[in-house]
């Protein structure tokens, strides 16, 4: 099930955000560091004022138990969005929970011109998640998380065609 995230899911945004940061960039990034960031970002506050600024998507697993989440900008003046962040427990990878939560965000999205995802490089699950979707690769640069350099991939998924005048 696909839901809307609530204030009353911030601890559970909280843990999946964690857990799936630690199991996806454990290798590349400190530990430290990685709690820090999520410290800072997933705070009570943050989440909140994430809450009120972009849509975050939760999925539910059959207990009703939260196992990911997407967040993703509102469209804007260009015609464009932004999937901020996808994240899910690594117990529920590739279960079909990234599909839905994908689904569910575009198809409030059907007025776009386009949405728009970077990955990190070491992230192979998402770049193949999006790739499989119809998201096309746009461009690799690098640039500083947290004071490590990373590479940062963007893909664009054009959604509506507007006709040229």
């Amino acid at each position: 099930m696909i839901r809307k995230m609530t204030v009353e899911d911030i601890q559970d945004v909280q843990e999946i955000a964690l857990t799936a940061w630690q199991h996806t960039f454990s290798k590349h990034i400190p530990a430290d560091v990685i709690e820090t960031f999520i410290e800072r970002t997933y705070s009570d506050l943050m989440l909140k004022k994430q809450l009120e600024k972009t849509m975050v998507l939760l999925a539910l697993d059959e207990q009703e138990n939260p196992v990911g989440y997407l967040s993703y900008t509102p469209i804007d003046v260009d015609g464009e969005s932004e999937v901020t962040a996808l994240h899910m427990l690594p117990t529920h990878l590739n279960c079909g929970y990234e599909d839905a939560l994908l689904k569910a965000a575009l198809a409030t999205l059907q007025d776009a011109v386009n949405v728009d995802v970077y990955v990190d490089q070491n992230d192979m699950t998402l770049q193949d998640f999006y790739a499989k979707q119809g998201f096309s690769f746009v461009e690799s640069f690098s640039e500083l998380f947290e004071g490590i350099s990373v590479n940062t991939l963007h893909y664009t998924l054009p959604i509506t065609q507007h006709a040229h005048t």
